[in-house]
């Protein structure tokens, strides 16, 4: 095989730049894919929050309260903390309860409370985001821990916006197991 004077390879500047162009574009792939994934789990977080608060309207119309639970999330196990507890008082209307979508883990989870202070007559229901261009969702739900800790927590039911009307401070706090309505009181 002969070669010509004029035919010649690529230089090794050249092979660089070509390496270096399909890596920049294999990160910018991966980096949309990410943030398409985020967004992603973010609208499940928002679509299971909308049908478990159908589901605990319809067990309040059936049990003239909301389930006697007065605390219950998602967390690293499968049950989480009285999740599965949660999940058999909801079984007629919705089943199975949603998880997060990023599986069990500490970091994003869904969570639920209603207290005996009141009866049981309010609730509050809480995801995390974790796209931070959904924070602004969180920031104007009208809960007390909007953005806490960079994640954005979102907030909806009677529970998050009766205690943002009533106390100031910590005594906004709606969710963590007590008796009481708002960290604050009844």
């Amino acid at each position: 095989m002969t070669f010509d004077k004029e035919s010649k390879g690529f230089t090794l500047i050249e092979l660089l730049v070509v390496i270096s162009i399909i890596g920049f574009l294999v990160s910018a792939t991966v980096y949309a894919v990410n943030v398409a994934r985020k967004k992603s789990r973010d609208a499940r977080r928002l679509e299971d929050l909308a049908q478990m608060q159908k589901a605990l309207e319809l067990y309040y119309h059936d049990n003239n309260r909301y389930p006697p639970i007065n605390s219950a999330w998602t967390y690293t196990s499968f049950c989480g903390n009285n999740w599965c507890y949660l999940e058999n008082a909801l079984a007629p209307y919705i089943k199975p309860l949603p998880r997060d979508p990023a599986g069990p883990q500490g970091t994003y989870k869904y969570h639920y409370d209603a207290d005996s202070g009141d009866s049981y007559q309010s609730y509050g229901l809480m995801i995390m985001f974790e796209y931070k261009e959904n924070y602004y969702l969180s920031q104007n739900d009208g809960g007390y821990y909007s953005t806490g800790s960079g994640i954005g927590k979102y907030e909806i039911g009677s529970q998050p916006k009766y205690c943002m009307s009533k106390y100031s401070g910590t005594g906004r706090q709606w969710f963590g197991g007590t008796n009481n309505v708002c960290e604050g009181g009844n």
